[in-house]
């Protein structure tokens, strides 16, 4: 009996996730086939066209078939899935999950927790994204986070995000070392290495900027509500333009060669970057390459730094000047 319902749980999982990965692909727009749609589910097409019938039929959506585009659309952008939105208990558990895992060490018990995350990350709304590629690596989470993003913040971002309001708080940046006061619109919130990142269309600035939501105090909600501008913000798009959460400023190309001592674990990794291009010489060293921001480089560098004496910046110009200062400095300082 217990076999019968994890078998039960498990097929409805398989049959959430893939009507939820066709309705993403049906929201952007792109008038998806029902064969583009069984090739990215890896089904056949007679079990698209169920699906399809789910969505028109039993979901309501305003599902509809453009022949001359030869896809899917929904006549109404704005509508979603309703299994989709979570309740706000459902979010906090979601985020005491989160930071729960980071603790559990390789217990038995973090395995399950890991593999748990891993379906409820699929449930969460549009506007909340976790990258689980560490997830599914076989490593501890012993430390915390950097810094802590406190349940209630989140919860209201997470309201914020959802129900399009624009917020205001305090935010303290360690670069400048100050605090600043920001009315932003929450578009995304995502978590990046155990952190959570608010991204946002900043209104003194008038560009988007990433919030560490642990350095968000005096949140509040306002009674403005805002439209999200996707001329300025794809999640997809967005997300690669950086490299560990810092972004910006012209896209140039980086190229990092691992020598054959450390390319032997770094080709057993996940992709540093989601465009990152591997390149394996003859020699046995391994050469990443992928294309971001410049306001990238400096934490380029110091992924660069870990692996120093094994790994060479080649490209470009600049990350090689931010890596020969760091070296320098720090032979200054361990005379």
């Amino acid at each position: 009996m217990k076999g019968d319902l994890q078998n039960r749980i498990k097929v409805y999982h398989q049959a959430f996730s893939r009507l939820n990965k066709i309705h993403k692909e049906i929201a952007a727009g792109e008038y998806p086939s029902a064969q583009l749609l069984a090739d990215l589910c890896d089904v056949n097409i007679r079990t698209i066209r169920r699906d399809l019938d789910v969505l028109r039929y039993d979901l309501n959506a305003p599902l509809k078939n453009d022949r001359r585009k030869k896809g899917y659309f929904y006549t109404d952008s704005a509508w979603s899935l309703p299994l989709h939105k979570l309740t706000e208990g459902d979010l906090l558990a979601f985020f005491i999950a989160e930071n729960a895992l980071r603790l559990t060490g390789h217990t038995p018990e973090a395995a399950q927790l890991k593999k748990s995350l891993s379906k409820l990350a699929s449930l969460l709304p549009e506007t909340v994204s976790i990258n689980l590629a560490t997830l599914n690596e076989n490593i501890s989470f012993q430390n915390p986070a950097f810094e802590m993003s406190p349940p209630e913040t989140f919860l209201k971002l997470a309201e914020a995000s959802s129900s399009q309001t624009t917020v205001e708080f305090d935010y303290y940046s360690p670069h400048s070392e100050k605090s600043s006061s920001r009315n932003v619109d929450i578009y995304q919130l995502h978590n990046f290495g155990g952190d959570w990142y608010a991204i946002s269309f900043d209104h003194q600035s008038g560009q988007m900027r990433d919030f560490h939501v642990g350095r968000i105090t005096n949140l509040k909600l306002t009674t403005s509500g805002f439209d999200i501008d996707k001329s300025l913000f794809k999640k997809d798009d967005y997300l690669r333009t950086g490299f560990n959460m810092m972004r910006g400023g012209k896209i140039t190309t980086v190229e990092i060669l691992f020598d054959p001592y450390q390319a032997q674990w770094i080709r057993k990794r996940n992709p540093f970057h989601p465009d990152e291009n591997r390149e394996e010489l003859a020699d046995g060293s391994l050469r990443l390459s992928f294309q971001i921001g410049e306001n990238g480089l400096e934490a380029v560098a110091r992924f660069c730094l870990q692996y120093a004496g094994n790994c060479i910046a080649e490209k470009p110009v600049r990350l090689k000047e931010i890596i020969r200062a760091k070296l320098q400095k720090a032979m200054e300082m361990h005379k």
